[in-house]
């Protein structure tokens, strides 16, 4: 690893995630994908202003929604983020199990 957080086990997971689950004219989906095959570094690509735009977007209405979480919510979401982390990479236009 070089200390990139896109290296790190659950951040990979989260963008092979949203790589094969949005579409292609998602800008998150698109991020994601920009980032994991190579063509731009996380930060370049949360630069892009469509990408940042709709990562302002979801990070805020991410936290609005982990503010209103009962303790057994945000508990049921850390074992997802878990799952997520074991999960077999999977590679765009894969289906998931």
């Amino acid at each position: 690893m070089n200390g990139d957080i896109a290296e790190q086990p659950l951040a990979r997971a989260l963008l092979r995630h949203l790589a094969v689950t949005r579409g292609e004219n998602d800008p998150l989906g698109s991020f994601a994908r920009t980032v994991i095959n190579g063509e731009a570094t996380l930060r370049a690509a949360a630069d892009f202003p469509w990408h940042s735009e709709a990562l302002a977007t979801a990070a805020a209405k991410a936290q609005e929604e982990q503010q209103q979480m009962t303790p057994e919510e945000r508990a049921s979401y850390e074992r997802a983020a878990e799952d997520l982390r074991a999960a077999p990479e999977l590679q765009p236009g894969q289906d998931q199990q």
